[in-house]
C-alpha cells in the first residue's frame, strides 16, 4: 500500500520539487491560454474580413479597399473583449491609420472616431439581426460597450437607445 507512486508525482520530473513542477505547469497553462486567446482574436478578425467587402463606415476616408480590421476598444487594454465580433470593425487603411489611430500611432485611439466606429458597428449589428443573421448578438454589443466605457447600459434597450446613450457618453467626456 505504501510502495505505490504518489498520484501527485505522476508525470513529474524526479529531479525537481513538487512546488517547482506546479510552477512550471502554471506557466505552461498561461502560455497556452494566451495562444488560445490569440487564436480566438484571429478567428474573429477573419470572420469580419469575410463578412464585409467594404468599410463599415461610409465617410470621406472610405476610398479604397477595406483591408484593415480595427479593435474599437484596444486589444492591449481590453483583452477580455478582443475576440468579440462586436468590438471589431472593417476599415480602409486611411480610416485605420489616419482617423482611428491618429498619425499612424497604433497605441492611440481617436475618441471621436471611436464613437463613429461604435455607431457604425451598432448599425451593422442591427442590420444583421434584422436580416436574420446569427453572427452578432445585441447583448454582446452592449457587453462590449459596458466593458470598454465602464458603463452599465441595460441589456433590454433597443438600438436607437444604444446610439443615443453612446452620443451622451461621448459628449459628456
Amino acid at each position: 500500500m505504501y510502495n505505490r507512486p504518489n498520484w501527485r508525482d505522476i508525470d513529474k520530473n524526479k529531479n525537481i520539487s513538487r512546488y517547482e513542477a506546479v510552477s512550471e505547469h502554471e506557466t505552461l497553462m498561461i502560455e497556452q491560454n494566451e495562444a488560445y486567446s490569440d487564436y480566438q482574436v484571429q478567428k474573429a478578425m477573419n470572420m469580419i474580413r469575410k463578412m464585409y467587402s467594404e468599410s463599415e463606415i461610409n465617410d470621406q476616408w472610405a476610398n479604397g479597399v477595406a483591408t484593415q480590421i480595427h479593435h474599437i476598444f484596444p486589444k492591449a487594454e481590453f483583452p477580455m473583449i478582443a475576440h468579440y465580433l462586436e468590438n471589431l470593425i472593417k476599415l480602409t487603411p486611411t480610416q485605420h491609420y489616419t482617423k482611428a489611430h491618429p498619425n499612424n500611432r497604433t497605441q492611440q485611439i481617436d475618441r471621436d472616431y471611436q464613437l463613429i466606429c461604435l455607431l457604425a458597428k451598432t448599425d451593422s449589428v442591427e442590420n444583421s439581426l434584422r436580416k436574420g443573421g446569427f453572427v452578432y448578438r445585441k447583448e454582446s454589443l452592449i457587453f462590449v460597450i459596458n466593458t470598454g466605457l465602464e458603463e452599465t447600459l441595460d441589456y433590454n434597450i433597443d438600438f436607437r437607445t444604444i446610439k443615443r446613450e453612446l452620443s451622451r457618453i461621448y459628449n459628456v467626456a
